[in-house]
């Protein structure tokens, strides 16, 4: 026989393999119960009851962010003053202009921390059930804090450049 022959032969009787009439084997189609849409029954959210801890942990942690923004403000002016008086770099009011660059970023440093606090907050209480209310509150007080962690951060650029 040719190589092409065995080839033929080969390809014919692997082809005729797959058309195997049916037998007493099972078939794999769906059978009429298979077909019906099987359906999970919806299940409520549990009734979480509001958290006081957490609540005041929200709060003091906002109110750090707070502080921190009061501090900021207090030092920022100091440091817009010094700022506009700084002369060439290097000189004594340059030095004075960039210690009072370094007290307004230490201030952000208070509002920055209690920002991630909340965030860690936020992470932590993710996969634990919490009452609506909670979840609102601490999705706000992040939300308010990383605004004012962000405007910090916009009047510290103005300040430098």
């Amino acid at each position: 026989m040719s190589p092409r022959v065995t080839l033929l032969a080969a390809l014919v009787g692997t082809l005729l393999g797959g058309c195997v009439t049916e037998g007493p084997f099972p078939s794999l189609a769906a059978r009429p119960d298979e077909r019906l849409a099987i359906e999970e029954p919806v299940r409520a959210a549990p009734v979480v009851a509001d958290d006081p801890a957490v609540r005041a942990r929200i709060a003091a942690l906002l109110g750090e962010a707070r502080r921190g923004e009061q501090a900021f403000d207090a030092d920022h002016g100091a440091a817009a003053r010094a700022a506009s008086r700084a002369g060439a770099r290097g000189s004594d009011s340059w030095i004075a202009a960039q210690q009072a660059l370094s007290r307004v970023e230490a201030a952000r440093g208070r509002t920055s921390d209690a920002a991630t606090e909340l965030h860690q907050l936020a992470v932590e209480r993710a996969a634990q059930p919490m009452s609506a209310a909670d979840r609102r509150a601490l999705e706000e007080a992040v939300a308010e804090a990383d605004q004012l962690v962000a405007a910090q951060q916009t009047r510290i650029d103005r300040l430098s450049r």
